[in-house]
């Protein structure tokens, strides 16, 4: 075996950043309210042209909606009502410059349409434009305070700016608006985890699974908290209840894997890894982590083909060489230990640990010339290593050279 290993990639991170919290889309039929500067013709026949496309609308004929607005407009090019339906519809087919250039048409006719403003703050946030969408937001709140929506969507924007204390006192707003908005909960706790508030995080995903119990991407969330905060066995439990809601999830599964893998569970971390499979046979990084769980099973031949399986997807992937590396050493084939691990360090040659390992296989070969020289380069690279090398037997011969002096 190695002198050391550096076997297993890190569990995926929190998935769910933003819960957007949307409106019904209400398509107005008001009269028009003074904004045309038109004749009362012109306005009876907008009118009609807009009550025609909310007949449409609730049929389903969105085309045919926003024809009937477009005409409205042709009459009435005031009417807001028109405007901000158009908006809506745009919004709906996910045409979100067109939606957002309505919305902006309808407020310039009239600033005081807080719908009108968290439309726009919407589809800003859609086309990634996040410093537009949180001025939109914070107009809407100034005309509406109640509306938690605006403030949980601020929050959102905020995370993608990467304020995410604003973003924390937008989602603590709105919860005190709507407390019993799993979405918001949701969302605080995603900020704060980016914020290592850990505690503060489960409490909040909490929360929102007391709230929807149901939120398997929630209990994702929660259990990847947990686990970062040292909770291993109540992460592998969050992990279960969502892998329970969401067989097909294969990142649920693998970190499931990962913290069963970290608690020394290696037969669930092997079951937990091969069911990410189902979704994830193309991950190289569920591969090489079976094959981390089946090496510490001393299973060492299915380890090889999961290593080996990992490095035909992702050739370049120093890691697995690295581990193909271990277990070959470890089956007593030296030679094809010393070629994997001459992989590794060629491909991550900053990895103290792969310098340390060819060492250790070129010295069990008798190459010590070369085993020296890489244990140098190990031991400059990490000099705390040196306190290691008494406990093997390998390099005994190699200590007292002068370049392994401290």
């Amino acid at each position: 075996m190695s002198p050391s290993e550096e076997r297993k990639d890190l569990p995926r991170g929190a998935r769910v950043r933003r819960g957007g919290a949307r409106r019904p889309l209400k398509i107005g039929g008001r009269q028009p309210r003074g904004v045309s500067a038109r004749g009362s013709d012109y306005a009876a026949h907008a009118v009609l042209f807009l009550e025609e496309g909310v007949g449409r609308f609730g049929q389903g004929d969105l085309k045919g909606a926003i024809a009937s607005w477009v005409k409205a407009l042709e009459s009435d090019p005031g009417l807001v009502e028109a405007w901000n339906n158009i908006g809506k519809a745009n919004e709906i087919e996910g045409r979100y410059e067109d939606a957002a250039r309505s919305f902006r048409r309808a407020i310039e006719i009239r600033r005081d349409q807080q719908e009108a403003w968290f439309h726009l703050g919407n589809s800003e946030d859609s086309r990634g434009h996040f410093g537009e969408a949180v001025t939109a937001y914070r107009e809407a709140v100034r005309l509406d305070s109640g509306m938690y929506e605006a403030w949980n969507n601020m929050g959102n924007a905020y995370v993608h700016l990467g304020r995410l204390d604003e973003a924390v006192e937008c989602y603590r707003h709105a919860l005190s608006l709507r407390p019993e908005s799993y979405e918001c909960w949701a969302n605080l706790g995603n900020a704060l985890v980016d914020l290592s508030d850990l505690d503060s995080a489960v409490e909040a995903y909490e929360r929102a699974i007391e709230i929807r119990p149901d939120a398997h991407q929630v209990w994702y969330n929660l259990a990847f908290a947990q686990a970062s905060r040292g909770g291993l066995e109540e992460a592998a439990e969050g992990y279960r209840r969502a892998a329970g809601m969401l067989p097909d999830d294969y990142e649920v599964w693998y970190n499931l894997g990962n913290t069963c893998l970290e608690m020394g569970r290696f037969d669930e971390a092997v079951l937990a890894f091969r069911s990410a499979l189902r979704g994830g046979e193309g991950d190289h990084e569920v591969w090489n982590n079976l094959g981390n769980a089946l090496a510490q099973q001393g299973r060492l031949v299915e380890a090889t083909e999961c290593f080996e399986r990992a490095l035909q997807i992702k050739p370049f992937y120093d890691l697995s060489w690295n581990n193909l590396g271990n277990v070959l050493e470890e089956r007593g084939n030296l030679v094809a230990a010393t070629g994997a691990f001459e992989r590794a360090v060629s491909l991550a040659p900053y990895q103290a640990t792969y310098h340390l390992n060819l060492a250790s296989v070129l010295a069990r070969r008798g190459e010590i010339e070369r085993s020296r020289e890489s244990l140098v380069q190990a031991l400059g690279l990490a000099p705390e290593l040196r306190q290691l090398l008494p406990g093997f037997a390998e390099f005994v011969p190699l200590l007292g050279h002068p370049d392994l002096q401290p």
